[in-house]
């Protein structure tokens, strides 16, 4: 492109690297040239003679699987549904330039020496033959806006949050990542912005380590489980990674033909439920081919997540002990704590939420609360604001439930 930039009036658009085949997001045609492609706007670095994908039949998408099953087969997978969770992790990792967005993976054991960092070295290998970047996860939302804004400046295909200290915390930055395209934050020791795209696989390693709050509905969970107690001692017949350094082409092909085999199959859609901001290109890429082989759903786990929200039972208590309270009528935080003096039932419910500082209700922590939690439906009760004009207020109404029981 530098070669040629006198015959350009201006930089052409670069949405994003490939360093493999890719498919294109707005047709979903698969790109197997190198080079820039004006289409997508996306730039491809990879000798294409490595890639053969061809034109795929169903018996070719089931060898394609196997060959994959026996690369990962020596990992210690919990259930099926963690296998098929790996197994997705590896598909976004191939198919990351094409999705606007995509869920993080967290890749998690009850011991170390379980094989966590094998795993998460090995899927980013199928987003690129380079080094992901690997770092620590951030523990304040300031390190958070620094350490994603600087790393994903650097275009990079993976991130890998390695041996986790902590739960996936809800940082508003990695919440964006997951959920947009593009991020913009400040610069480190800048006064200026910079808007980076977000299409990087996010992998994160750490003994029990849970998603958590907004996290519940961006992660994916596949759980390695070695039945003994001394994981580090065992010992394996395949290298997966040096296996994928020496024939990286011919597994990438696997996940793209997999994949063309669905799309020539007619795209069949299996009944799973669907995931809010994941549906379109990484359920039908990431999700439905596995699926339509006769896997156990990848997202089982995030579905899970999502239902054991340790906030849902705090809140549903909440809004029903509200609602019988004060029904309809809108009242301000102050009313509904001096209030509760009145209703044990209220009281209770105050009792169980994350909102007491020196044995008492701090009004701040529960305003933010209400805040956060303002338009969710539980069990056909919605927290809505109030219209009192003199004063914040807040009200909690009946709803009809579209589909069937909120939660």
């Amino acid at each position: 492109m530098l070669l040629r930039c006198q015959k350009y009036l201006h930089l052409l658009v670069l949405n994003g690297l490939a360093r493999q085949p890719y498919l294109r997001e707005s047709d979903g045609v698969l790109v197997v040239d190198s080079g820039y492609d004006e289409v997508s706007g996306i730039l491809a670095d990879f000798d294409a003679s490595e890639y053969q994908i061809g034109e795929p039949t169903y018996e070719d998408a089931v060898a394609a699987l196997e060959a994959l099953n026996v690369l990962i087969g020596e990992f210690h997978f919990a259930t099926d549904n963690d296998r098929s969770a790996a197994l997705s992790a590896i598909f976004t990792a191939t198919v990351r330039p094409g999705l606007p967005y995509a869920p993080a993976y967290s890749l998690t054991a009850s011991m170390p020496g379980s094989g966590k960092s094998y795993l998460a070295r090995t899927i980013a290998l199928f987003a690129s033959p380079a080094q992901p970047t690997t770092s620590g996860y951030p523990t304040t939302a300031e390190e958070a806006s620094k350490a994603i804004l600087a790393a994903l400046l650097t275009g990079p295909p993976a991130i890998v949050f390695d041996d986790m200290q902590t739960d996936w915390k809800p940082h508003a930055v990695i919440n964006r990542m997951l959920t947009s395209d593009k991020v913009t934050d400040r610069i480190l020791g800048a006064s200026r912005t910079a808007t980076v795209s977000t299409r990087v696989l996010l992998l994160g390693t750490g003994n029990n380590i849970e998603a958590v709050g907004d996290m519940t509905r961006r992660v994916i969970t596949a759980r390695l489980h070695p039945k003994t107690a001394t994981p580090f001692d065992l010992t394996y017949d395949r290298d997966p990674v040096k296996l994928l350094r020496a024939n990286r082409g011919k597994y990438v092909s696997c996940v793209l033909t997999i994949i063309r085999a669905w799309l020539a199959a007619g795209r069949p859609m299996t009944d799973a439920p669907p995931i809010a901001s994941f549906e379109g290109p990484w359920s039908d890429y990431c999700r439905q081919p596995l699926l339509w082989l006769g896997l156990p759903d990848p997202a089982t786990s995030l579905m899970a997540q999502v239902k054991a929200d340790p906030y849902i039972e705090p809140l549903r208590h909440l809004l029903k002990a509200w609602h019988g309270r004060f029904g309809d009528k809108s009242v301000t935080v102050r009313q509904v704590i001096e209030d509760s003096d009145q209703s044990p039932l209220l009281a209770e419910a105050l009792d169980d939420l994350p909102v007491t500082g020196g044995g008492m209700i701090d009004r701040n922590r529960f305003g933010h609360f209400l805040r956060k939690n303002v338009g969710r439906i539980v069990d056909g009760l919605e927290l809505q604001h109030g219209d009192l004009t003199e004063r914040k207020s807040w009200r909690v109404v009946q709803v009809a439930i579209e589909g069937g029981k909120g939660g």
